[in-house]
């Protein structure tokens, strides 16, 4: 079917399919735009994040003589299991004293309804 003059806009006009082509291509650009601009962001993220783990690879290695991160794991547990130890023995020393406490009161306490 072949299209008459009146079916064509007026000069200067824009049909509605290629408004809508327009508002697409709008919507795409900004899509665009935005995208670009998460892009730039991620990257500047990324950079900063590498220059931490580099900081803090050269403070590991300062600290524990690895930056490894197993190695850094296995030295974390070794520390843990010392901790632990010393809890363990500390508790025992204060109950040690408590009972030398308790003794002490109780012999006191003895010497008194003595008297």
């Amino acid at each position: 079917m072949k299209k008459s003059k009146q079916d064509e806009p007026a000069a200067g006009t824009v049909s509605p399919r290629d408004q809508a082509v327009q508002e697409k291509l709008e919507v795409l650009k900004k899509d665009y735009k935005d995208l670009d601009t998460r892009k730039i962001t991620t990257e500047a993220n990324i950079k900063t994040l590498e220059r931490e783990l580099e900081r803090l690879r050269e403070q590991a290695q300062k600290n524990y003589g690895t930056s490894d991160l197993g190695e850094l794991e296995r030295l974390l547990e070794e520390r843990r299991q010392e901790n632990e130890r010393l809890v363990a023995e500390y508790g025992a020393h204060i109950q040690e004293i408590k009972g030398r406490l308790d003794e002490v009161d109780r012999q006191s306490a003895q010497e008194t309804h003595e008297s």
